[in-house]
């Protein structure tokens, strides 16, 4: 559960007012957030604005950092860690494109006080959104068929986490990792237009789709069998 308050680093915002720049703006960071609180209830997101775009920044589990872009219809200056749930409820209580007051600042995980580096990136490849798609189905889909090949008596946990970090730590574009592109899919971000555009920072990984973008470090992450259920 979060508690009130700011993320660290962040300056209260309270009574802050966002007005996406009409119903199509408004229609799909309504999407977006409630594909986030569809996997996780209690999830929460970081707005960050300085001008006409604000980016809404979250932290699915699928041990990822995603980002939707909103254009606004107004300039703020806004960096506030919401809880995804009442920005939903907020956007349903007005017309779409509307402007909302942002509900109270919570203290958010660790993943708002560390997000992707916005620059430093160094292209990694290109691949088409379909493709990307079509890979994502095939990762699930070979995932359940070994689980469900393997004995009841094994089918632990354990093994069944081991299973997935196999399945989600193949590349896909780049070397951006099949999990990545799994939370963009899951989040609408994906897309079946165009192409999805991999770069690189450090230990960062991005994937740049349609709807927004994906960042994931490198490291392995327990519980993945559970999001393939």
């Amino acid at each position: 559960m979060t508690a009130e308050g700011p993320t660290a680093g962040q300056a209260p915002t309270r009574g802050a007012v966002l007005a996406p720049a009409g119903s199509h703006e408004a229609l799909g960071l309504a999407s977006y957030l409630g594909r986030l609180t569809a996997l996780d209830s209690r999830a929460a997101v970081r707005i960050q604005a300085r001008g006409a775009v604000a980016g809404v920044f979250a932290g699915p589990p699928f041990e990822v950092v995603a980002l939707r872009p909103v254009a606004l219809a107004a300039p703020v200056d806004v960096d506030a860690t919401v809880s995804a749930q009442r920005l939903l409820e907020r956007l349903d209580e007005v017309a779409p494109g509307e402007a909302i007051t942002l509900p109270p600042p919570v203290v958010g995980p660790a993943w708002a006080g560390l997000l992707p580096p916005r620059t430093g990136w160094a292209p990694a490849g290109e691949v088409a959104a379909v493709a990307v798609a079509a890979a994502v189905r095939s990762g699930i889909v070979s995932f359940r068929e070994k689980a469900d090949r393997l004995p009841e008596a094994e089918r632990t946990v354990d093994r069944l986490d081991a299973m997935a970090r196999e399945v989600w730590r193949t590349p896909i574009v780049g070397s951006v990792p099949l999990r990545a592109a799994h939370a963009a899919e899951a989040l609408g971000l994906l897309g079946r237009e165009g192409d999805v555009i991999a770069s690189a920072s450090g230990a960062w990984r991005r994937l740049r789709c349609a709807g927004g973008s994906v960042a994931v470090r490198d490291f392995d992450v327990p519980g993945l069998a559970l999001l393939f259920g």
